[in-house]
């Protein structure tokens, strides 16, 4: 009786290990940029469309259906991935919003798409 009792309570210890925050809004993301512009500061998005021209070093202009936003791209966020204005894009970043100007994405995953 007493290794019932000693392996029931290890079962339910053990099922509390595995716990944690379940994110119920994984995966809803802003997904074209005129939302995105509407969006709070750190906003999670996920746009689909195309770089249409470099600003400098790691700035870019963003283009989907909705419209266009400049995109702040991280070194890491190439993951070795060379792209044209022609190569349809996804980026996973953040709504970037600082006070007197437009707001921008802080994009940290780029992957082409068909």
């Amino acid at each position: 009786m007493k290794k019932i009792i000693t392996l029931a309570t290890l079962l339910a210890l053990s099922s509390s290990a595995f716990a944690g925050f379940q994110d119920t809004n994984a995966g809803n993301y802003i997904t074209n940029v005129q939302t995105a512009k509407k969006q709070y500061d750190n906003t999670p998005v996920t746009l689909e469309g195309y770089f249409i021209r470099q600003i400098d070093d790691d700035e870019f202009i963003f283009r989907d259906n909705s419209g266009e936003i400049k995109v702040d791209v991280e070194d890491r966020a190439w993951f070795g991935v060379n792209v044209t204005p022609n190569d349809r894009v996804r980026i996973h970043g953040s709504v970037d919003k600082e006070f007197a100007e437009a707001t921008t994405i802080d994009v940290y995953q780029i992957q082409r798409i068909n």
